[in-house]
């Protein structure tokens, strides 16, 4: 992703991204893998705080695994057990499931960490643009968007905190007191017109050739 100049560039390869990966098997899945590894490896630090962030989601990663071990036809990796025993196709898609949405979750995170707010803003409005061409205003919708997504990766792990969420209520709960301050910050923000949208830089050929590649590799998936 730092080989990216280009913010919009990045911003349209995620969306590309989380299609793809939700249409793949391990193979296909190895792929984002490798690149994924070399961020971990180059930002440690971006990447403990995402492994906090991901953590947080264990109770739904749970409901993936009791969804897709006991309701997901195939066979039995217990027969003894029965209708108990989990299906061996059901362990590998749930394992194939959880592992494409910690691959989304890490380079959603790595771009919001990454990409300066400014940058952010500029990019979601460049790609908005062509609704100005049926009457629709996309600048004020890509400031504010800009703004939320920036604010809430820094508000996931708040420094100091050692209460843990215990249920799926309290998690929920939390992530709706952080959209609250996230948009309430950004209603600050605009206000006080502290968001200077940068101009757009040109593109460079990764920048084309990257969001090209999976645009390509989506519609032959």
């Amino acid at each position: 992703m730092p080989v990216f100049a280009n913010s919009a560039s990045r911003i349209l390869s995620l969306a590309l991204l989380t299609l793809i990966v939700n249409t793949q098997d391990w193979a296909g899945l190895l792929f984002f893998l490798i690149p994924l590894g070399i961020l971990y490896f180059r930002f440690p630090h971006h990447g403990w705080h995402i492994f906090l962030l991901a953590r947080k989601l264990r109770w739904f990663f749970l409901s993936i695994v009791i969804l897709y071990f006991w309701f997901y036809p195939g066979r039995d990796i217990l027969p003894l057990m029965g209708r108990f025993s989990p299906s061996l196709e059901g362990v590998n898609q749930a394992a194939l499931r959880i592992s494409s949405l910690l691959v989304v979750i890490s380079y959603s995170c790595f771009l919001l960490l990454l990409t300066p707010r400014d940058s952010l803003v500029s990019g979601i409005r460049f790609l908005l643009f062509p609704l100005k061409f049926i009457g629709i205003d996309g600048e004020h919708f890509a400031l504010r968007l800009g703004m939320v997504l920036s604010i809430v990766p820094q508000m996931s792990v708040r420094p100091g905190e050692k209460k843990k969420i215990k249920n799926i209520s309290a998690l929920i709960d939390r992530a709706a007191d952080m959209m609250k301050s996230a948009s309430e910050q950004a209603n600050d923000f605009e206000l006080n017109d502290a968001v200077n949208i940068e101009k757009r830089s040109p593109p460079g050929i990764l920048d084309i050739l990257i969001p090209l590649f999976l645009f390509i590799w989506l519609l032959y998936s």
